[in-house]
């Protein structure tokens, strides 16, 4: 047992692969887009993460039993899907199995989507990014991405950008801006319209942004009773001493 690794990675070989990532974070962004990709595209699940430092859990979709951390794929796309909270110490050893499969595999690219906190609403919600290299930023600005110059990148997108961009694989990570106190599927529409000019897949991202609908609205209708009760609660204090 003192020899077991921390993480392996039960995952087939796949030719020339693209790898996209969506682990949970800011806004849930990444998770939603990763989970919405999987299913619009029809993929399979194609591997797991194995690990004893990992909860002791089942996840039960469509009545069947499935692990927490799954690979889906179909082609040569992979889409990495995590259910619950990974601690950074597996995060680290997560992203340099990645690192080494995509090394194995040939010539490799690796997607990474999360959210970005900005607090605040507007009108339009953009898209950050950055890649490993310089060529990969042009590629993004080419593509509607604002350039992160400075700051930081946590989680599984930040540490797989390191380990890829080390290894010399193609890589970048996109960011999508959310409110950040709720999960955000019109940040997660706005990143996959960002995946697509990047790998060329087709699918719409229309039932995420009528999710987005009903959630505005939701909170819209929200917000107007408890403008309409601040103002009931304000007429009766006038009341009271006028």
């Amino acid at each position: 047992m003192e020899n077991e690794k921390p993480v392996q990675l039960v995952l087939p070989e796949v030719d020339n692969p693209i790898l996209i990532e969506g682990y949970p974070g800011v806004g849930l962004v990444g998770h939603i887009a990763a989970n919405f990709l999987a299913k619009e595209l029809g993929m399979d699940m194609i591997g797991y993460v194995e690990s004893p430092f990992l909860p002791p859990m089942a996840m039960i979709l469509e009545g069947k039993p499935n692990p927490p951390l799954r690979f889906y794929g179909k082609d040569n796309i992979i889409v990495a899907v995590a259910d619950v909270y990974v601690p950074p110490t597996l995060v680290n050893e997560i992203a340099k199995e990645l690192t080494r499969y995509l090394l194995n595999a040939g010539t490799a690219r690796a997607i990474s989507m999360g959210g970005i906190g900005i607090g605040f609403f507007k009108e339009k919600m953009e898209v950050w990014g950055v890649g490993a290299t310089e060529e990969l930023n042009k590629e993004l600005q080419s593509n509607g991405v604002k350039i992160l110059q400075y700051g930081s990148i946590m989680g599984m997108s930040g540490k797989l950008l390191w380990e890829t961009a080390k290894a010399g694989i193609k890589s970048c990570v996109l960011l999508g801006e959310t409110f950040g106190d709720r999960p955000d599927p019109r940040a997660a529409a706005n990143v996959l319209e960002v995946v697509k000019k990047l790998t060329g897949l087709e699918f719409s991202t229309e039932p995420l942004l009528q999710e987005a609908r009903a959630i505005e609205e939701q909170l819209r209708k929200m917000h107007e009773q408890m403008e309409q009760a601040r103002q009931r609660a304000q007429k009766q204090y006038e009341s009271i001493y006028l």
